[in-house]
């Protein structure tokens, strides 16, 4: 099944009973795409059914079956990776693509396989009905629907991500100084600069003056190239204001303070 087929997709079909994190995604991401789809619930795919299946009957967006998919990482697939997987770059791009399937759903796909515990499948699975009277339905739309919401919103936090790292780009290629980049107000540089000579970035704090943040290894970590010094959790020097115990992050009431300290912490050791 291809993009135009989903978008015109009459029905789906998932399994009826206890819903997951993963039919719930799923079903959140299919409605995304073609929000008219009506999605059916049940214990066995009708023989005549037409429309898109998935965490049911072994089919393309199924996953219990011997040989199901899994990652480079090793990570297996779910029904929602895979349907993302499918569907997600020709709709999206794919820095949101593949940020979104990094930062959400390969742990749901894994808690989904191995049940290893995660924090909002647990929360998803909060909206089963307790007892045997309902059929889960209702409850099921209703996650769904908060599901939807938070995919939503996560697909627009990346589109954003996505342009400012292009800025974030262009304002470091025309830094004089390539260690300590200053930007005029927060744009995210998480998936740019780890793999640049950069090792501080300023900008003002929406508190008042300015902070400098430490750059990590790469977009996977919150190892930095190289932390803040450690004598500053106890004993702040006079021309900043805070420094984290973690040591990635520094205050300080004017930039220039705070370059100075950046340029102070590049001669330290750790």
């Amino acid at each position: 099944m291809d993009l135009e087929d989903l978008k015109n997709c009459k029905y789906g079909f998932t399994h009826s009973g206890i819903f997951h994190a993963d039919d719930v995604f799923a079903t959140a991401f299919i409605k995304m795409i073609n929000p008219n789809i009506e999605i059916v619930r049940g214990n066995e795919v009708p023989n005549n059914f037409t429309g898109i299946v998935y965490d049911i009957g072994l089919g393309e967006f199924d996953h219990h079956g011997d040989d199901n998919e899994t990652r480079e990482n090793g990570i297996p697939y779910a029904a929602f990776g895979k349907l993302w997987r499918s569907f997600a770059k020709d709709v999206y791009g794919e820095y949101v693509s593949k940020k979104i399937d990094r930062s959400l759903i390969e742990a749901m796909d894994l808690s989904d396989n191995t049940g290893k515990p995660d924090s909002l499948c647990l929360a998803i699975a909060a909206f089963n009905p307790v007892g045997k009277d309902s059929s889960g339905d209702k409850e099921f739309a209703l996650a769904v629907d908060m599901a939807k919401n938070i995919l939503e919103h996560l697909v627009i936090k990346e589109q954003v991500h996505f342009e400012e790292e292009k800025m974030v780009k262009e304002i470091y290629a025309k830094s004089k100084s390539k260690e300590i980049i200053v930007l005029s107000k927060y744009l995210h540089f998480k998936d740019t600069l780890p793999g640049t000579d950069a090792l501080y970035v300023i900008y003002p704090s929406i508190r008042g003056g300015y902070v400098a943040q430490g750059v990590t290894i790469n977009s996977d970590t919150i190892e930095l190239k190289k932390p803040f010094p450690k004598k500053w959790v106890n004993e702040l020097p006079s021309y900043l204001t805070f420094c984290h115990k973690s040591r990635f992050l520094i205050a300080g009431e004017s930039l220039e303070d705070v370059k100075h300290a950046c340029n102070v912490a590049l001669k330290e050791e750790f």
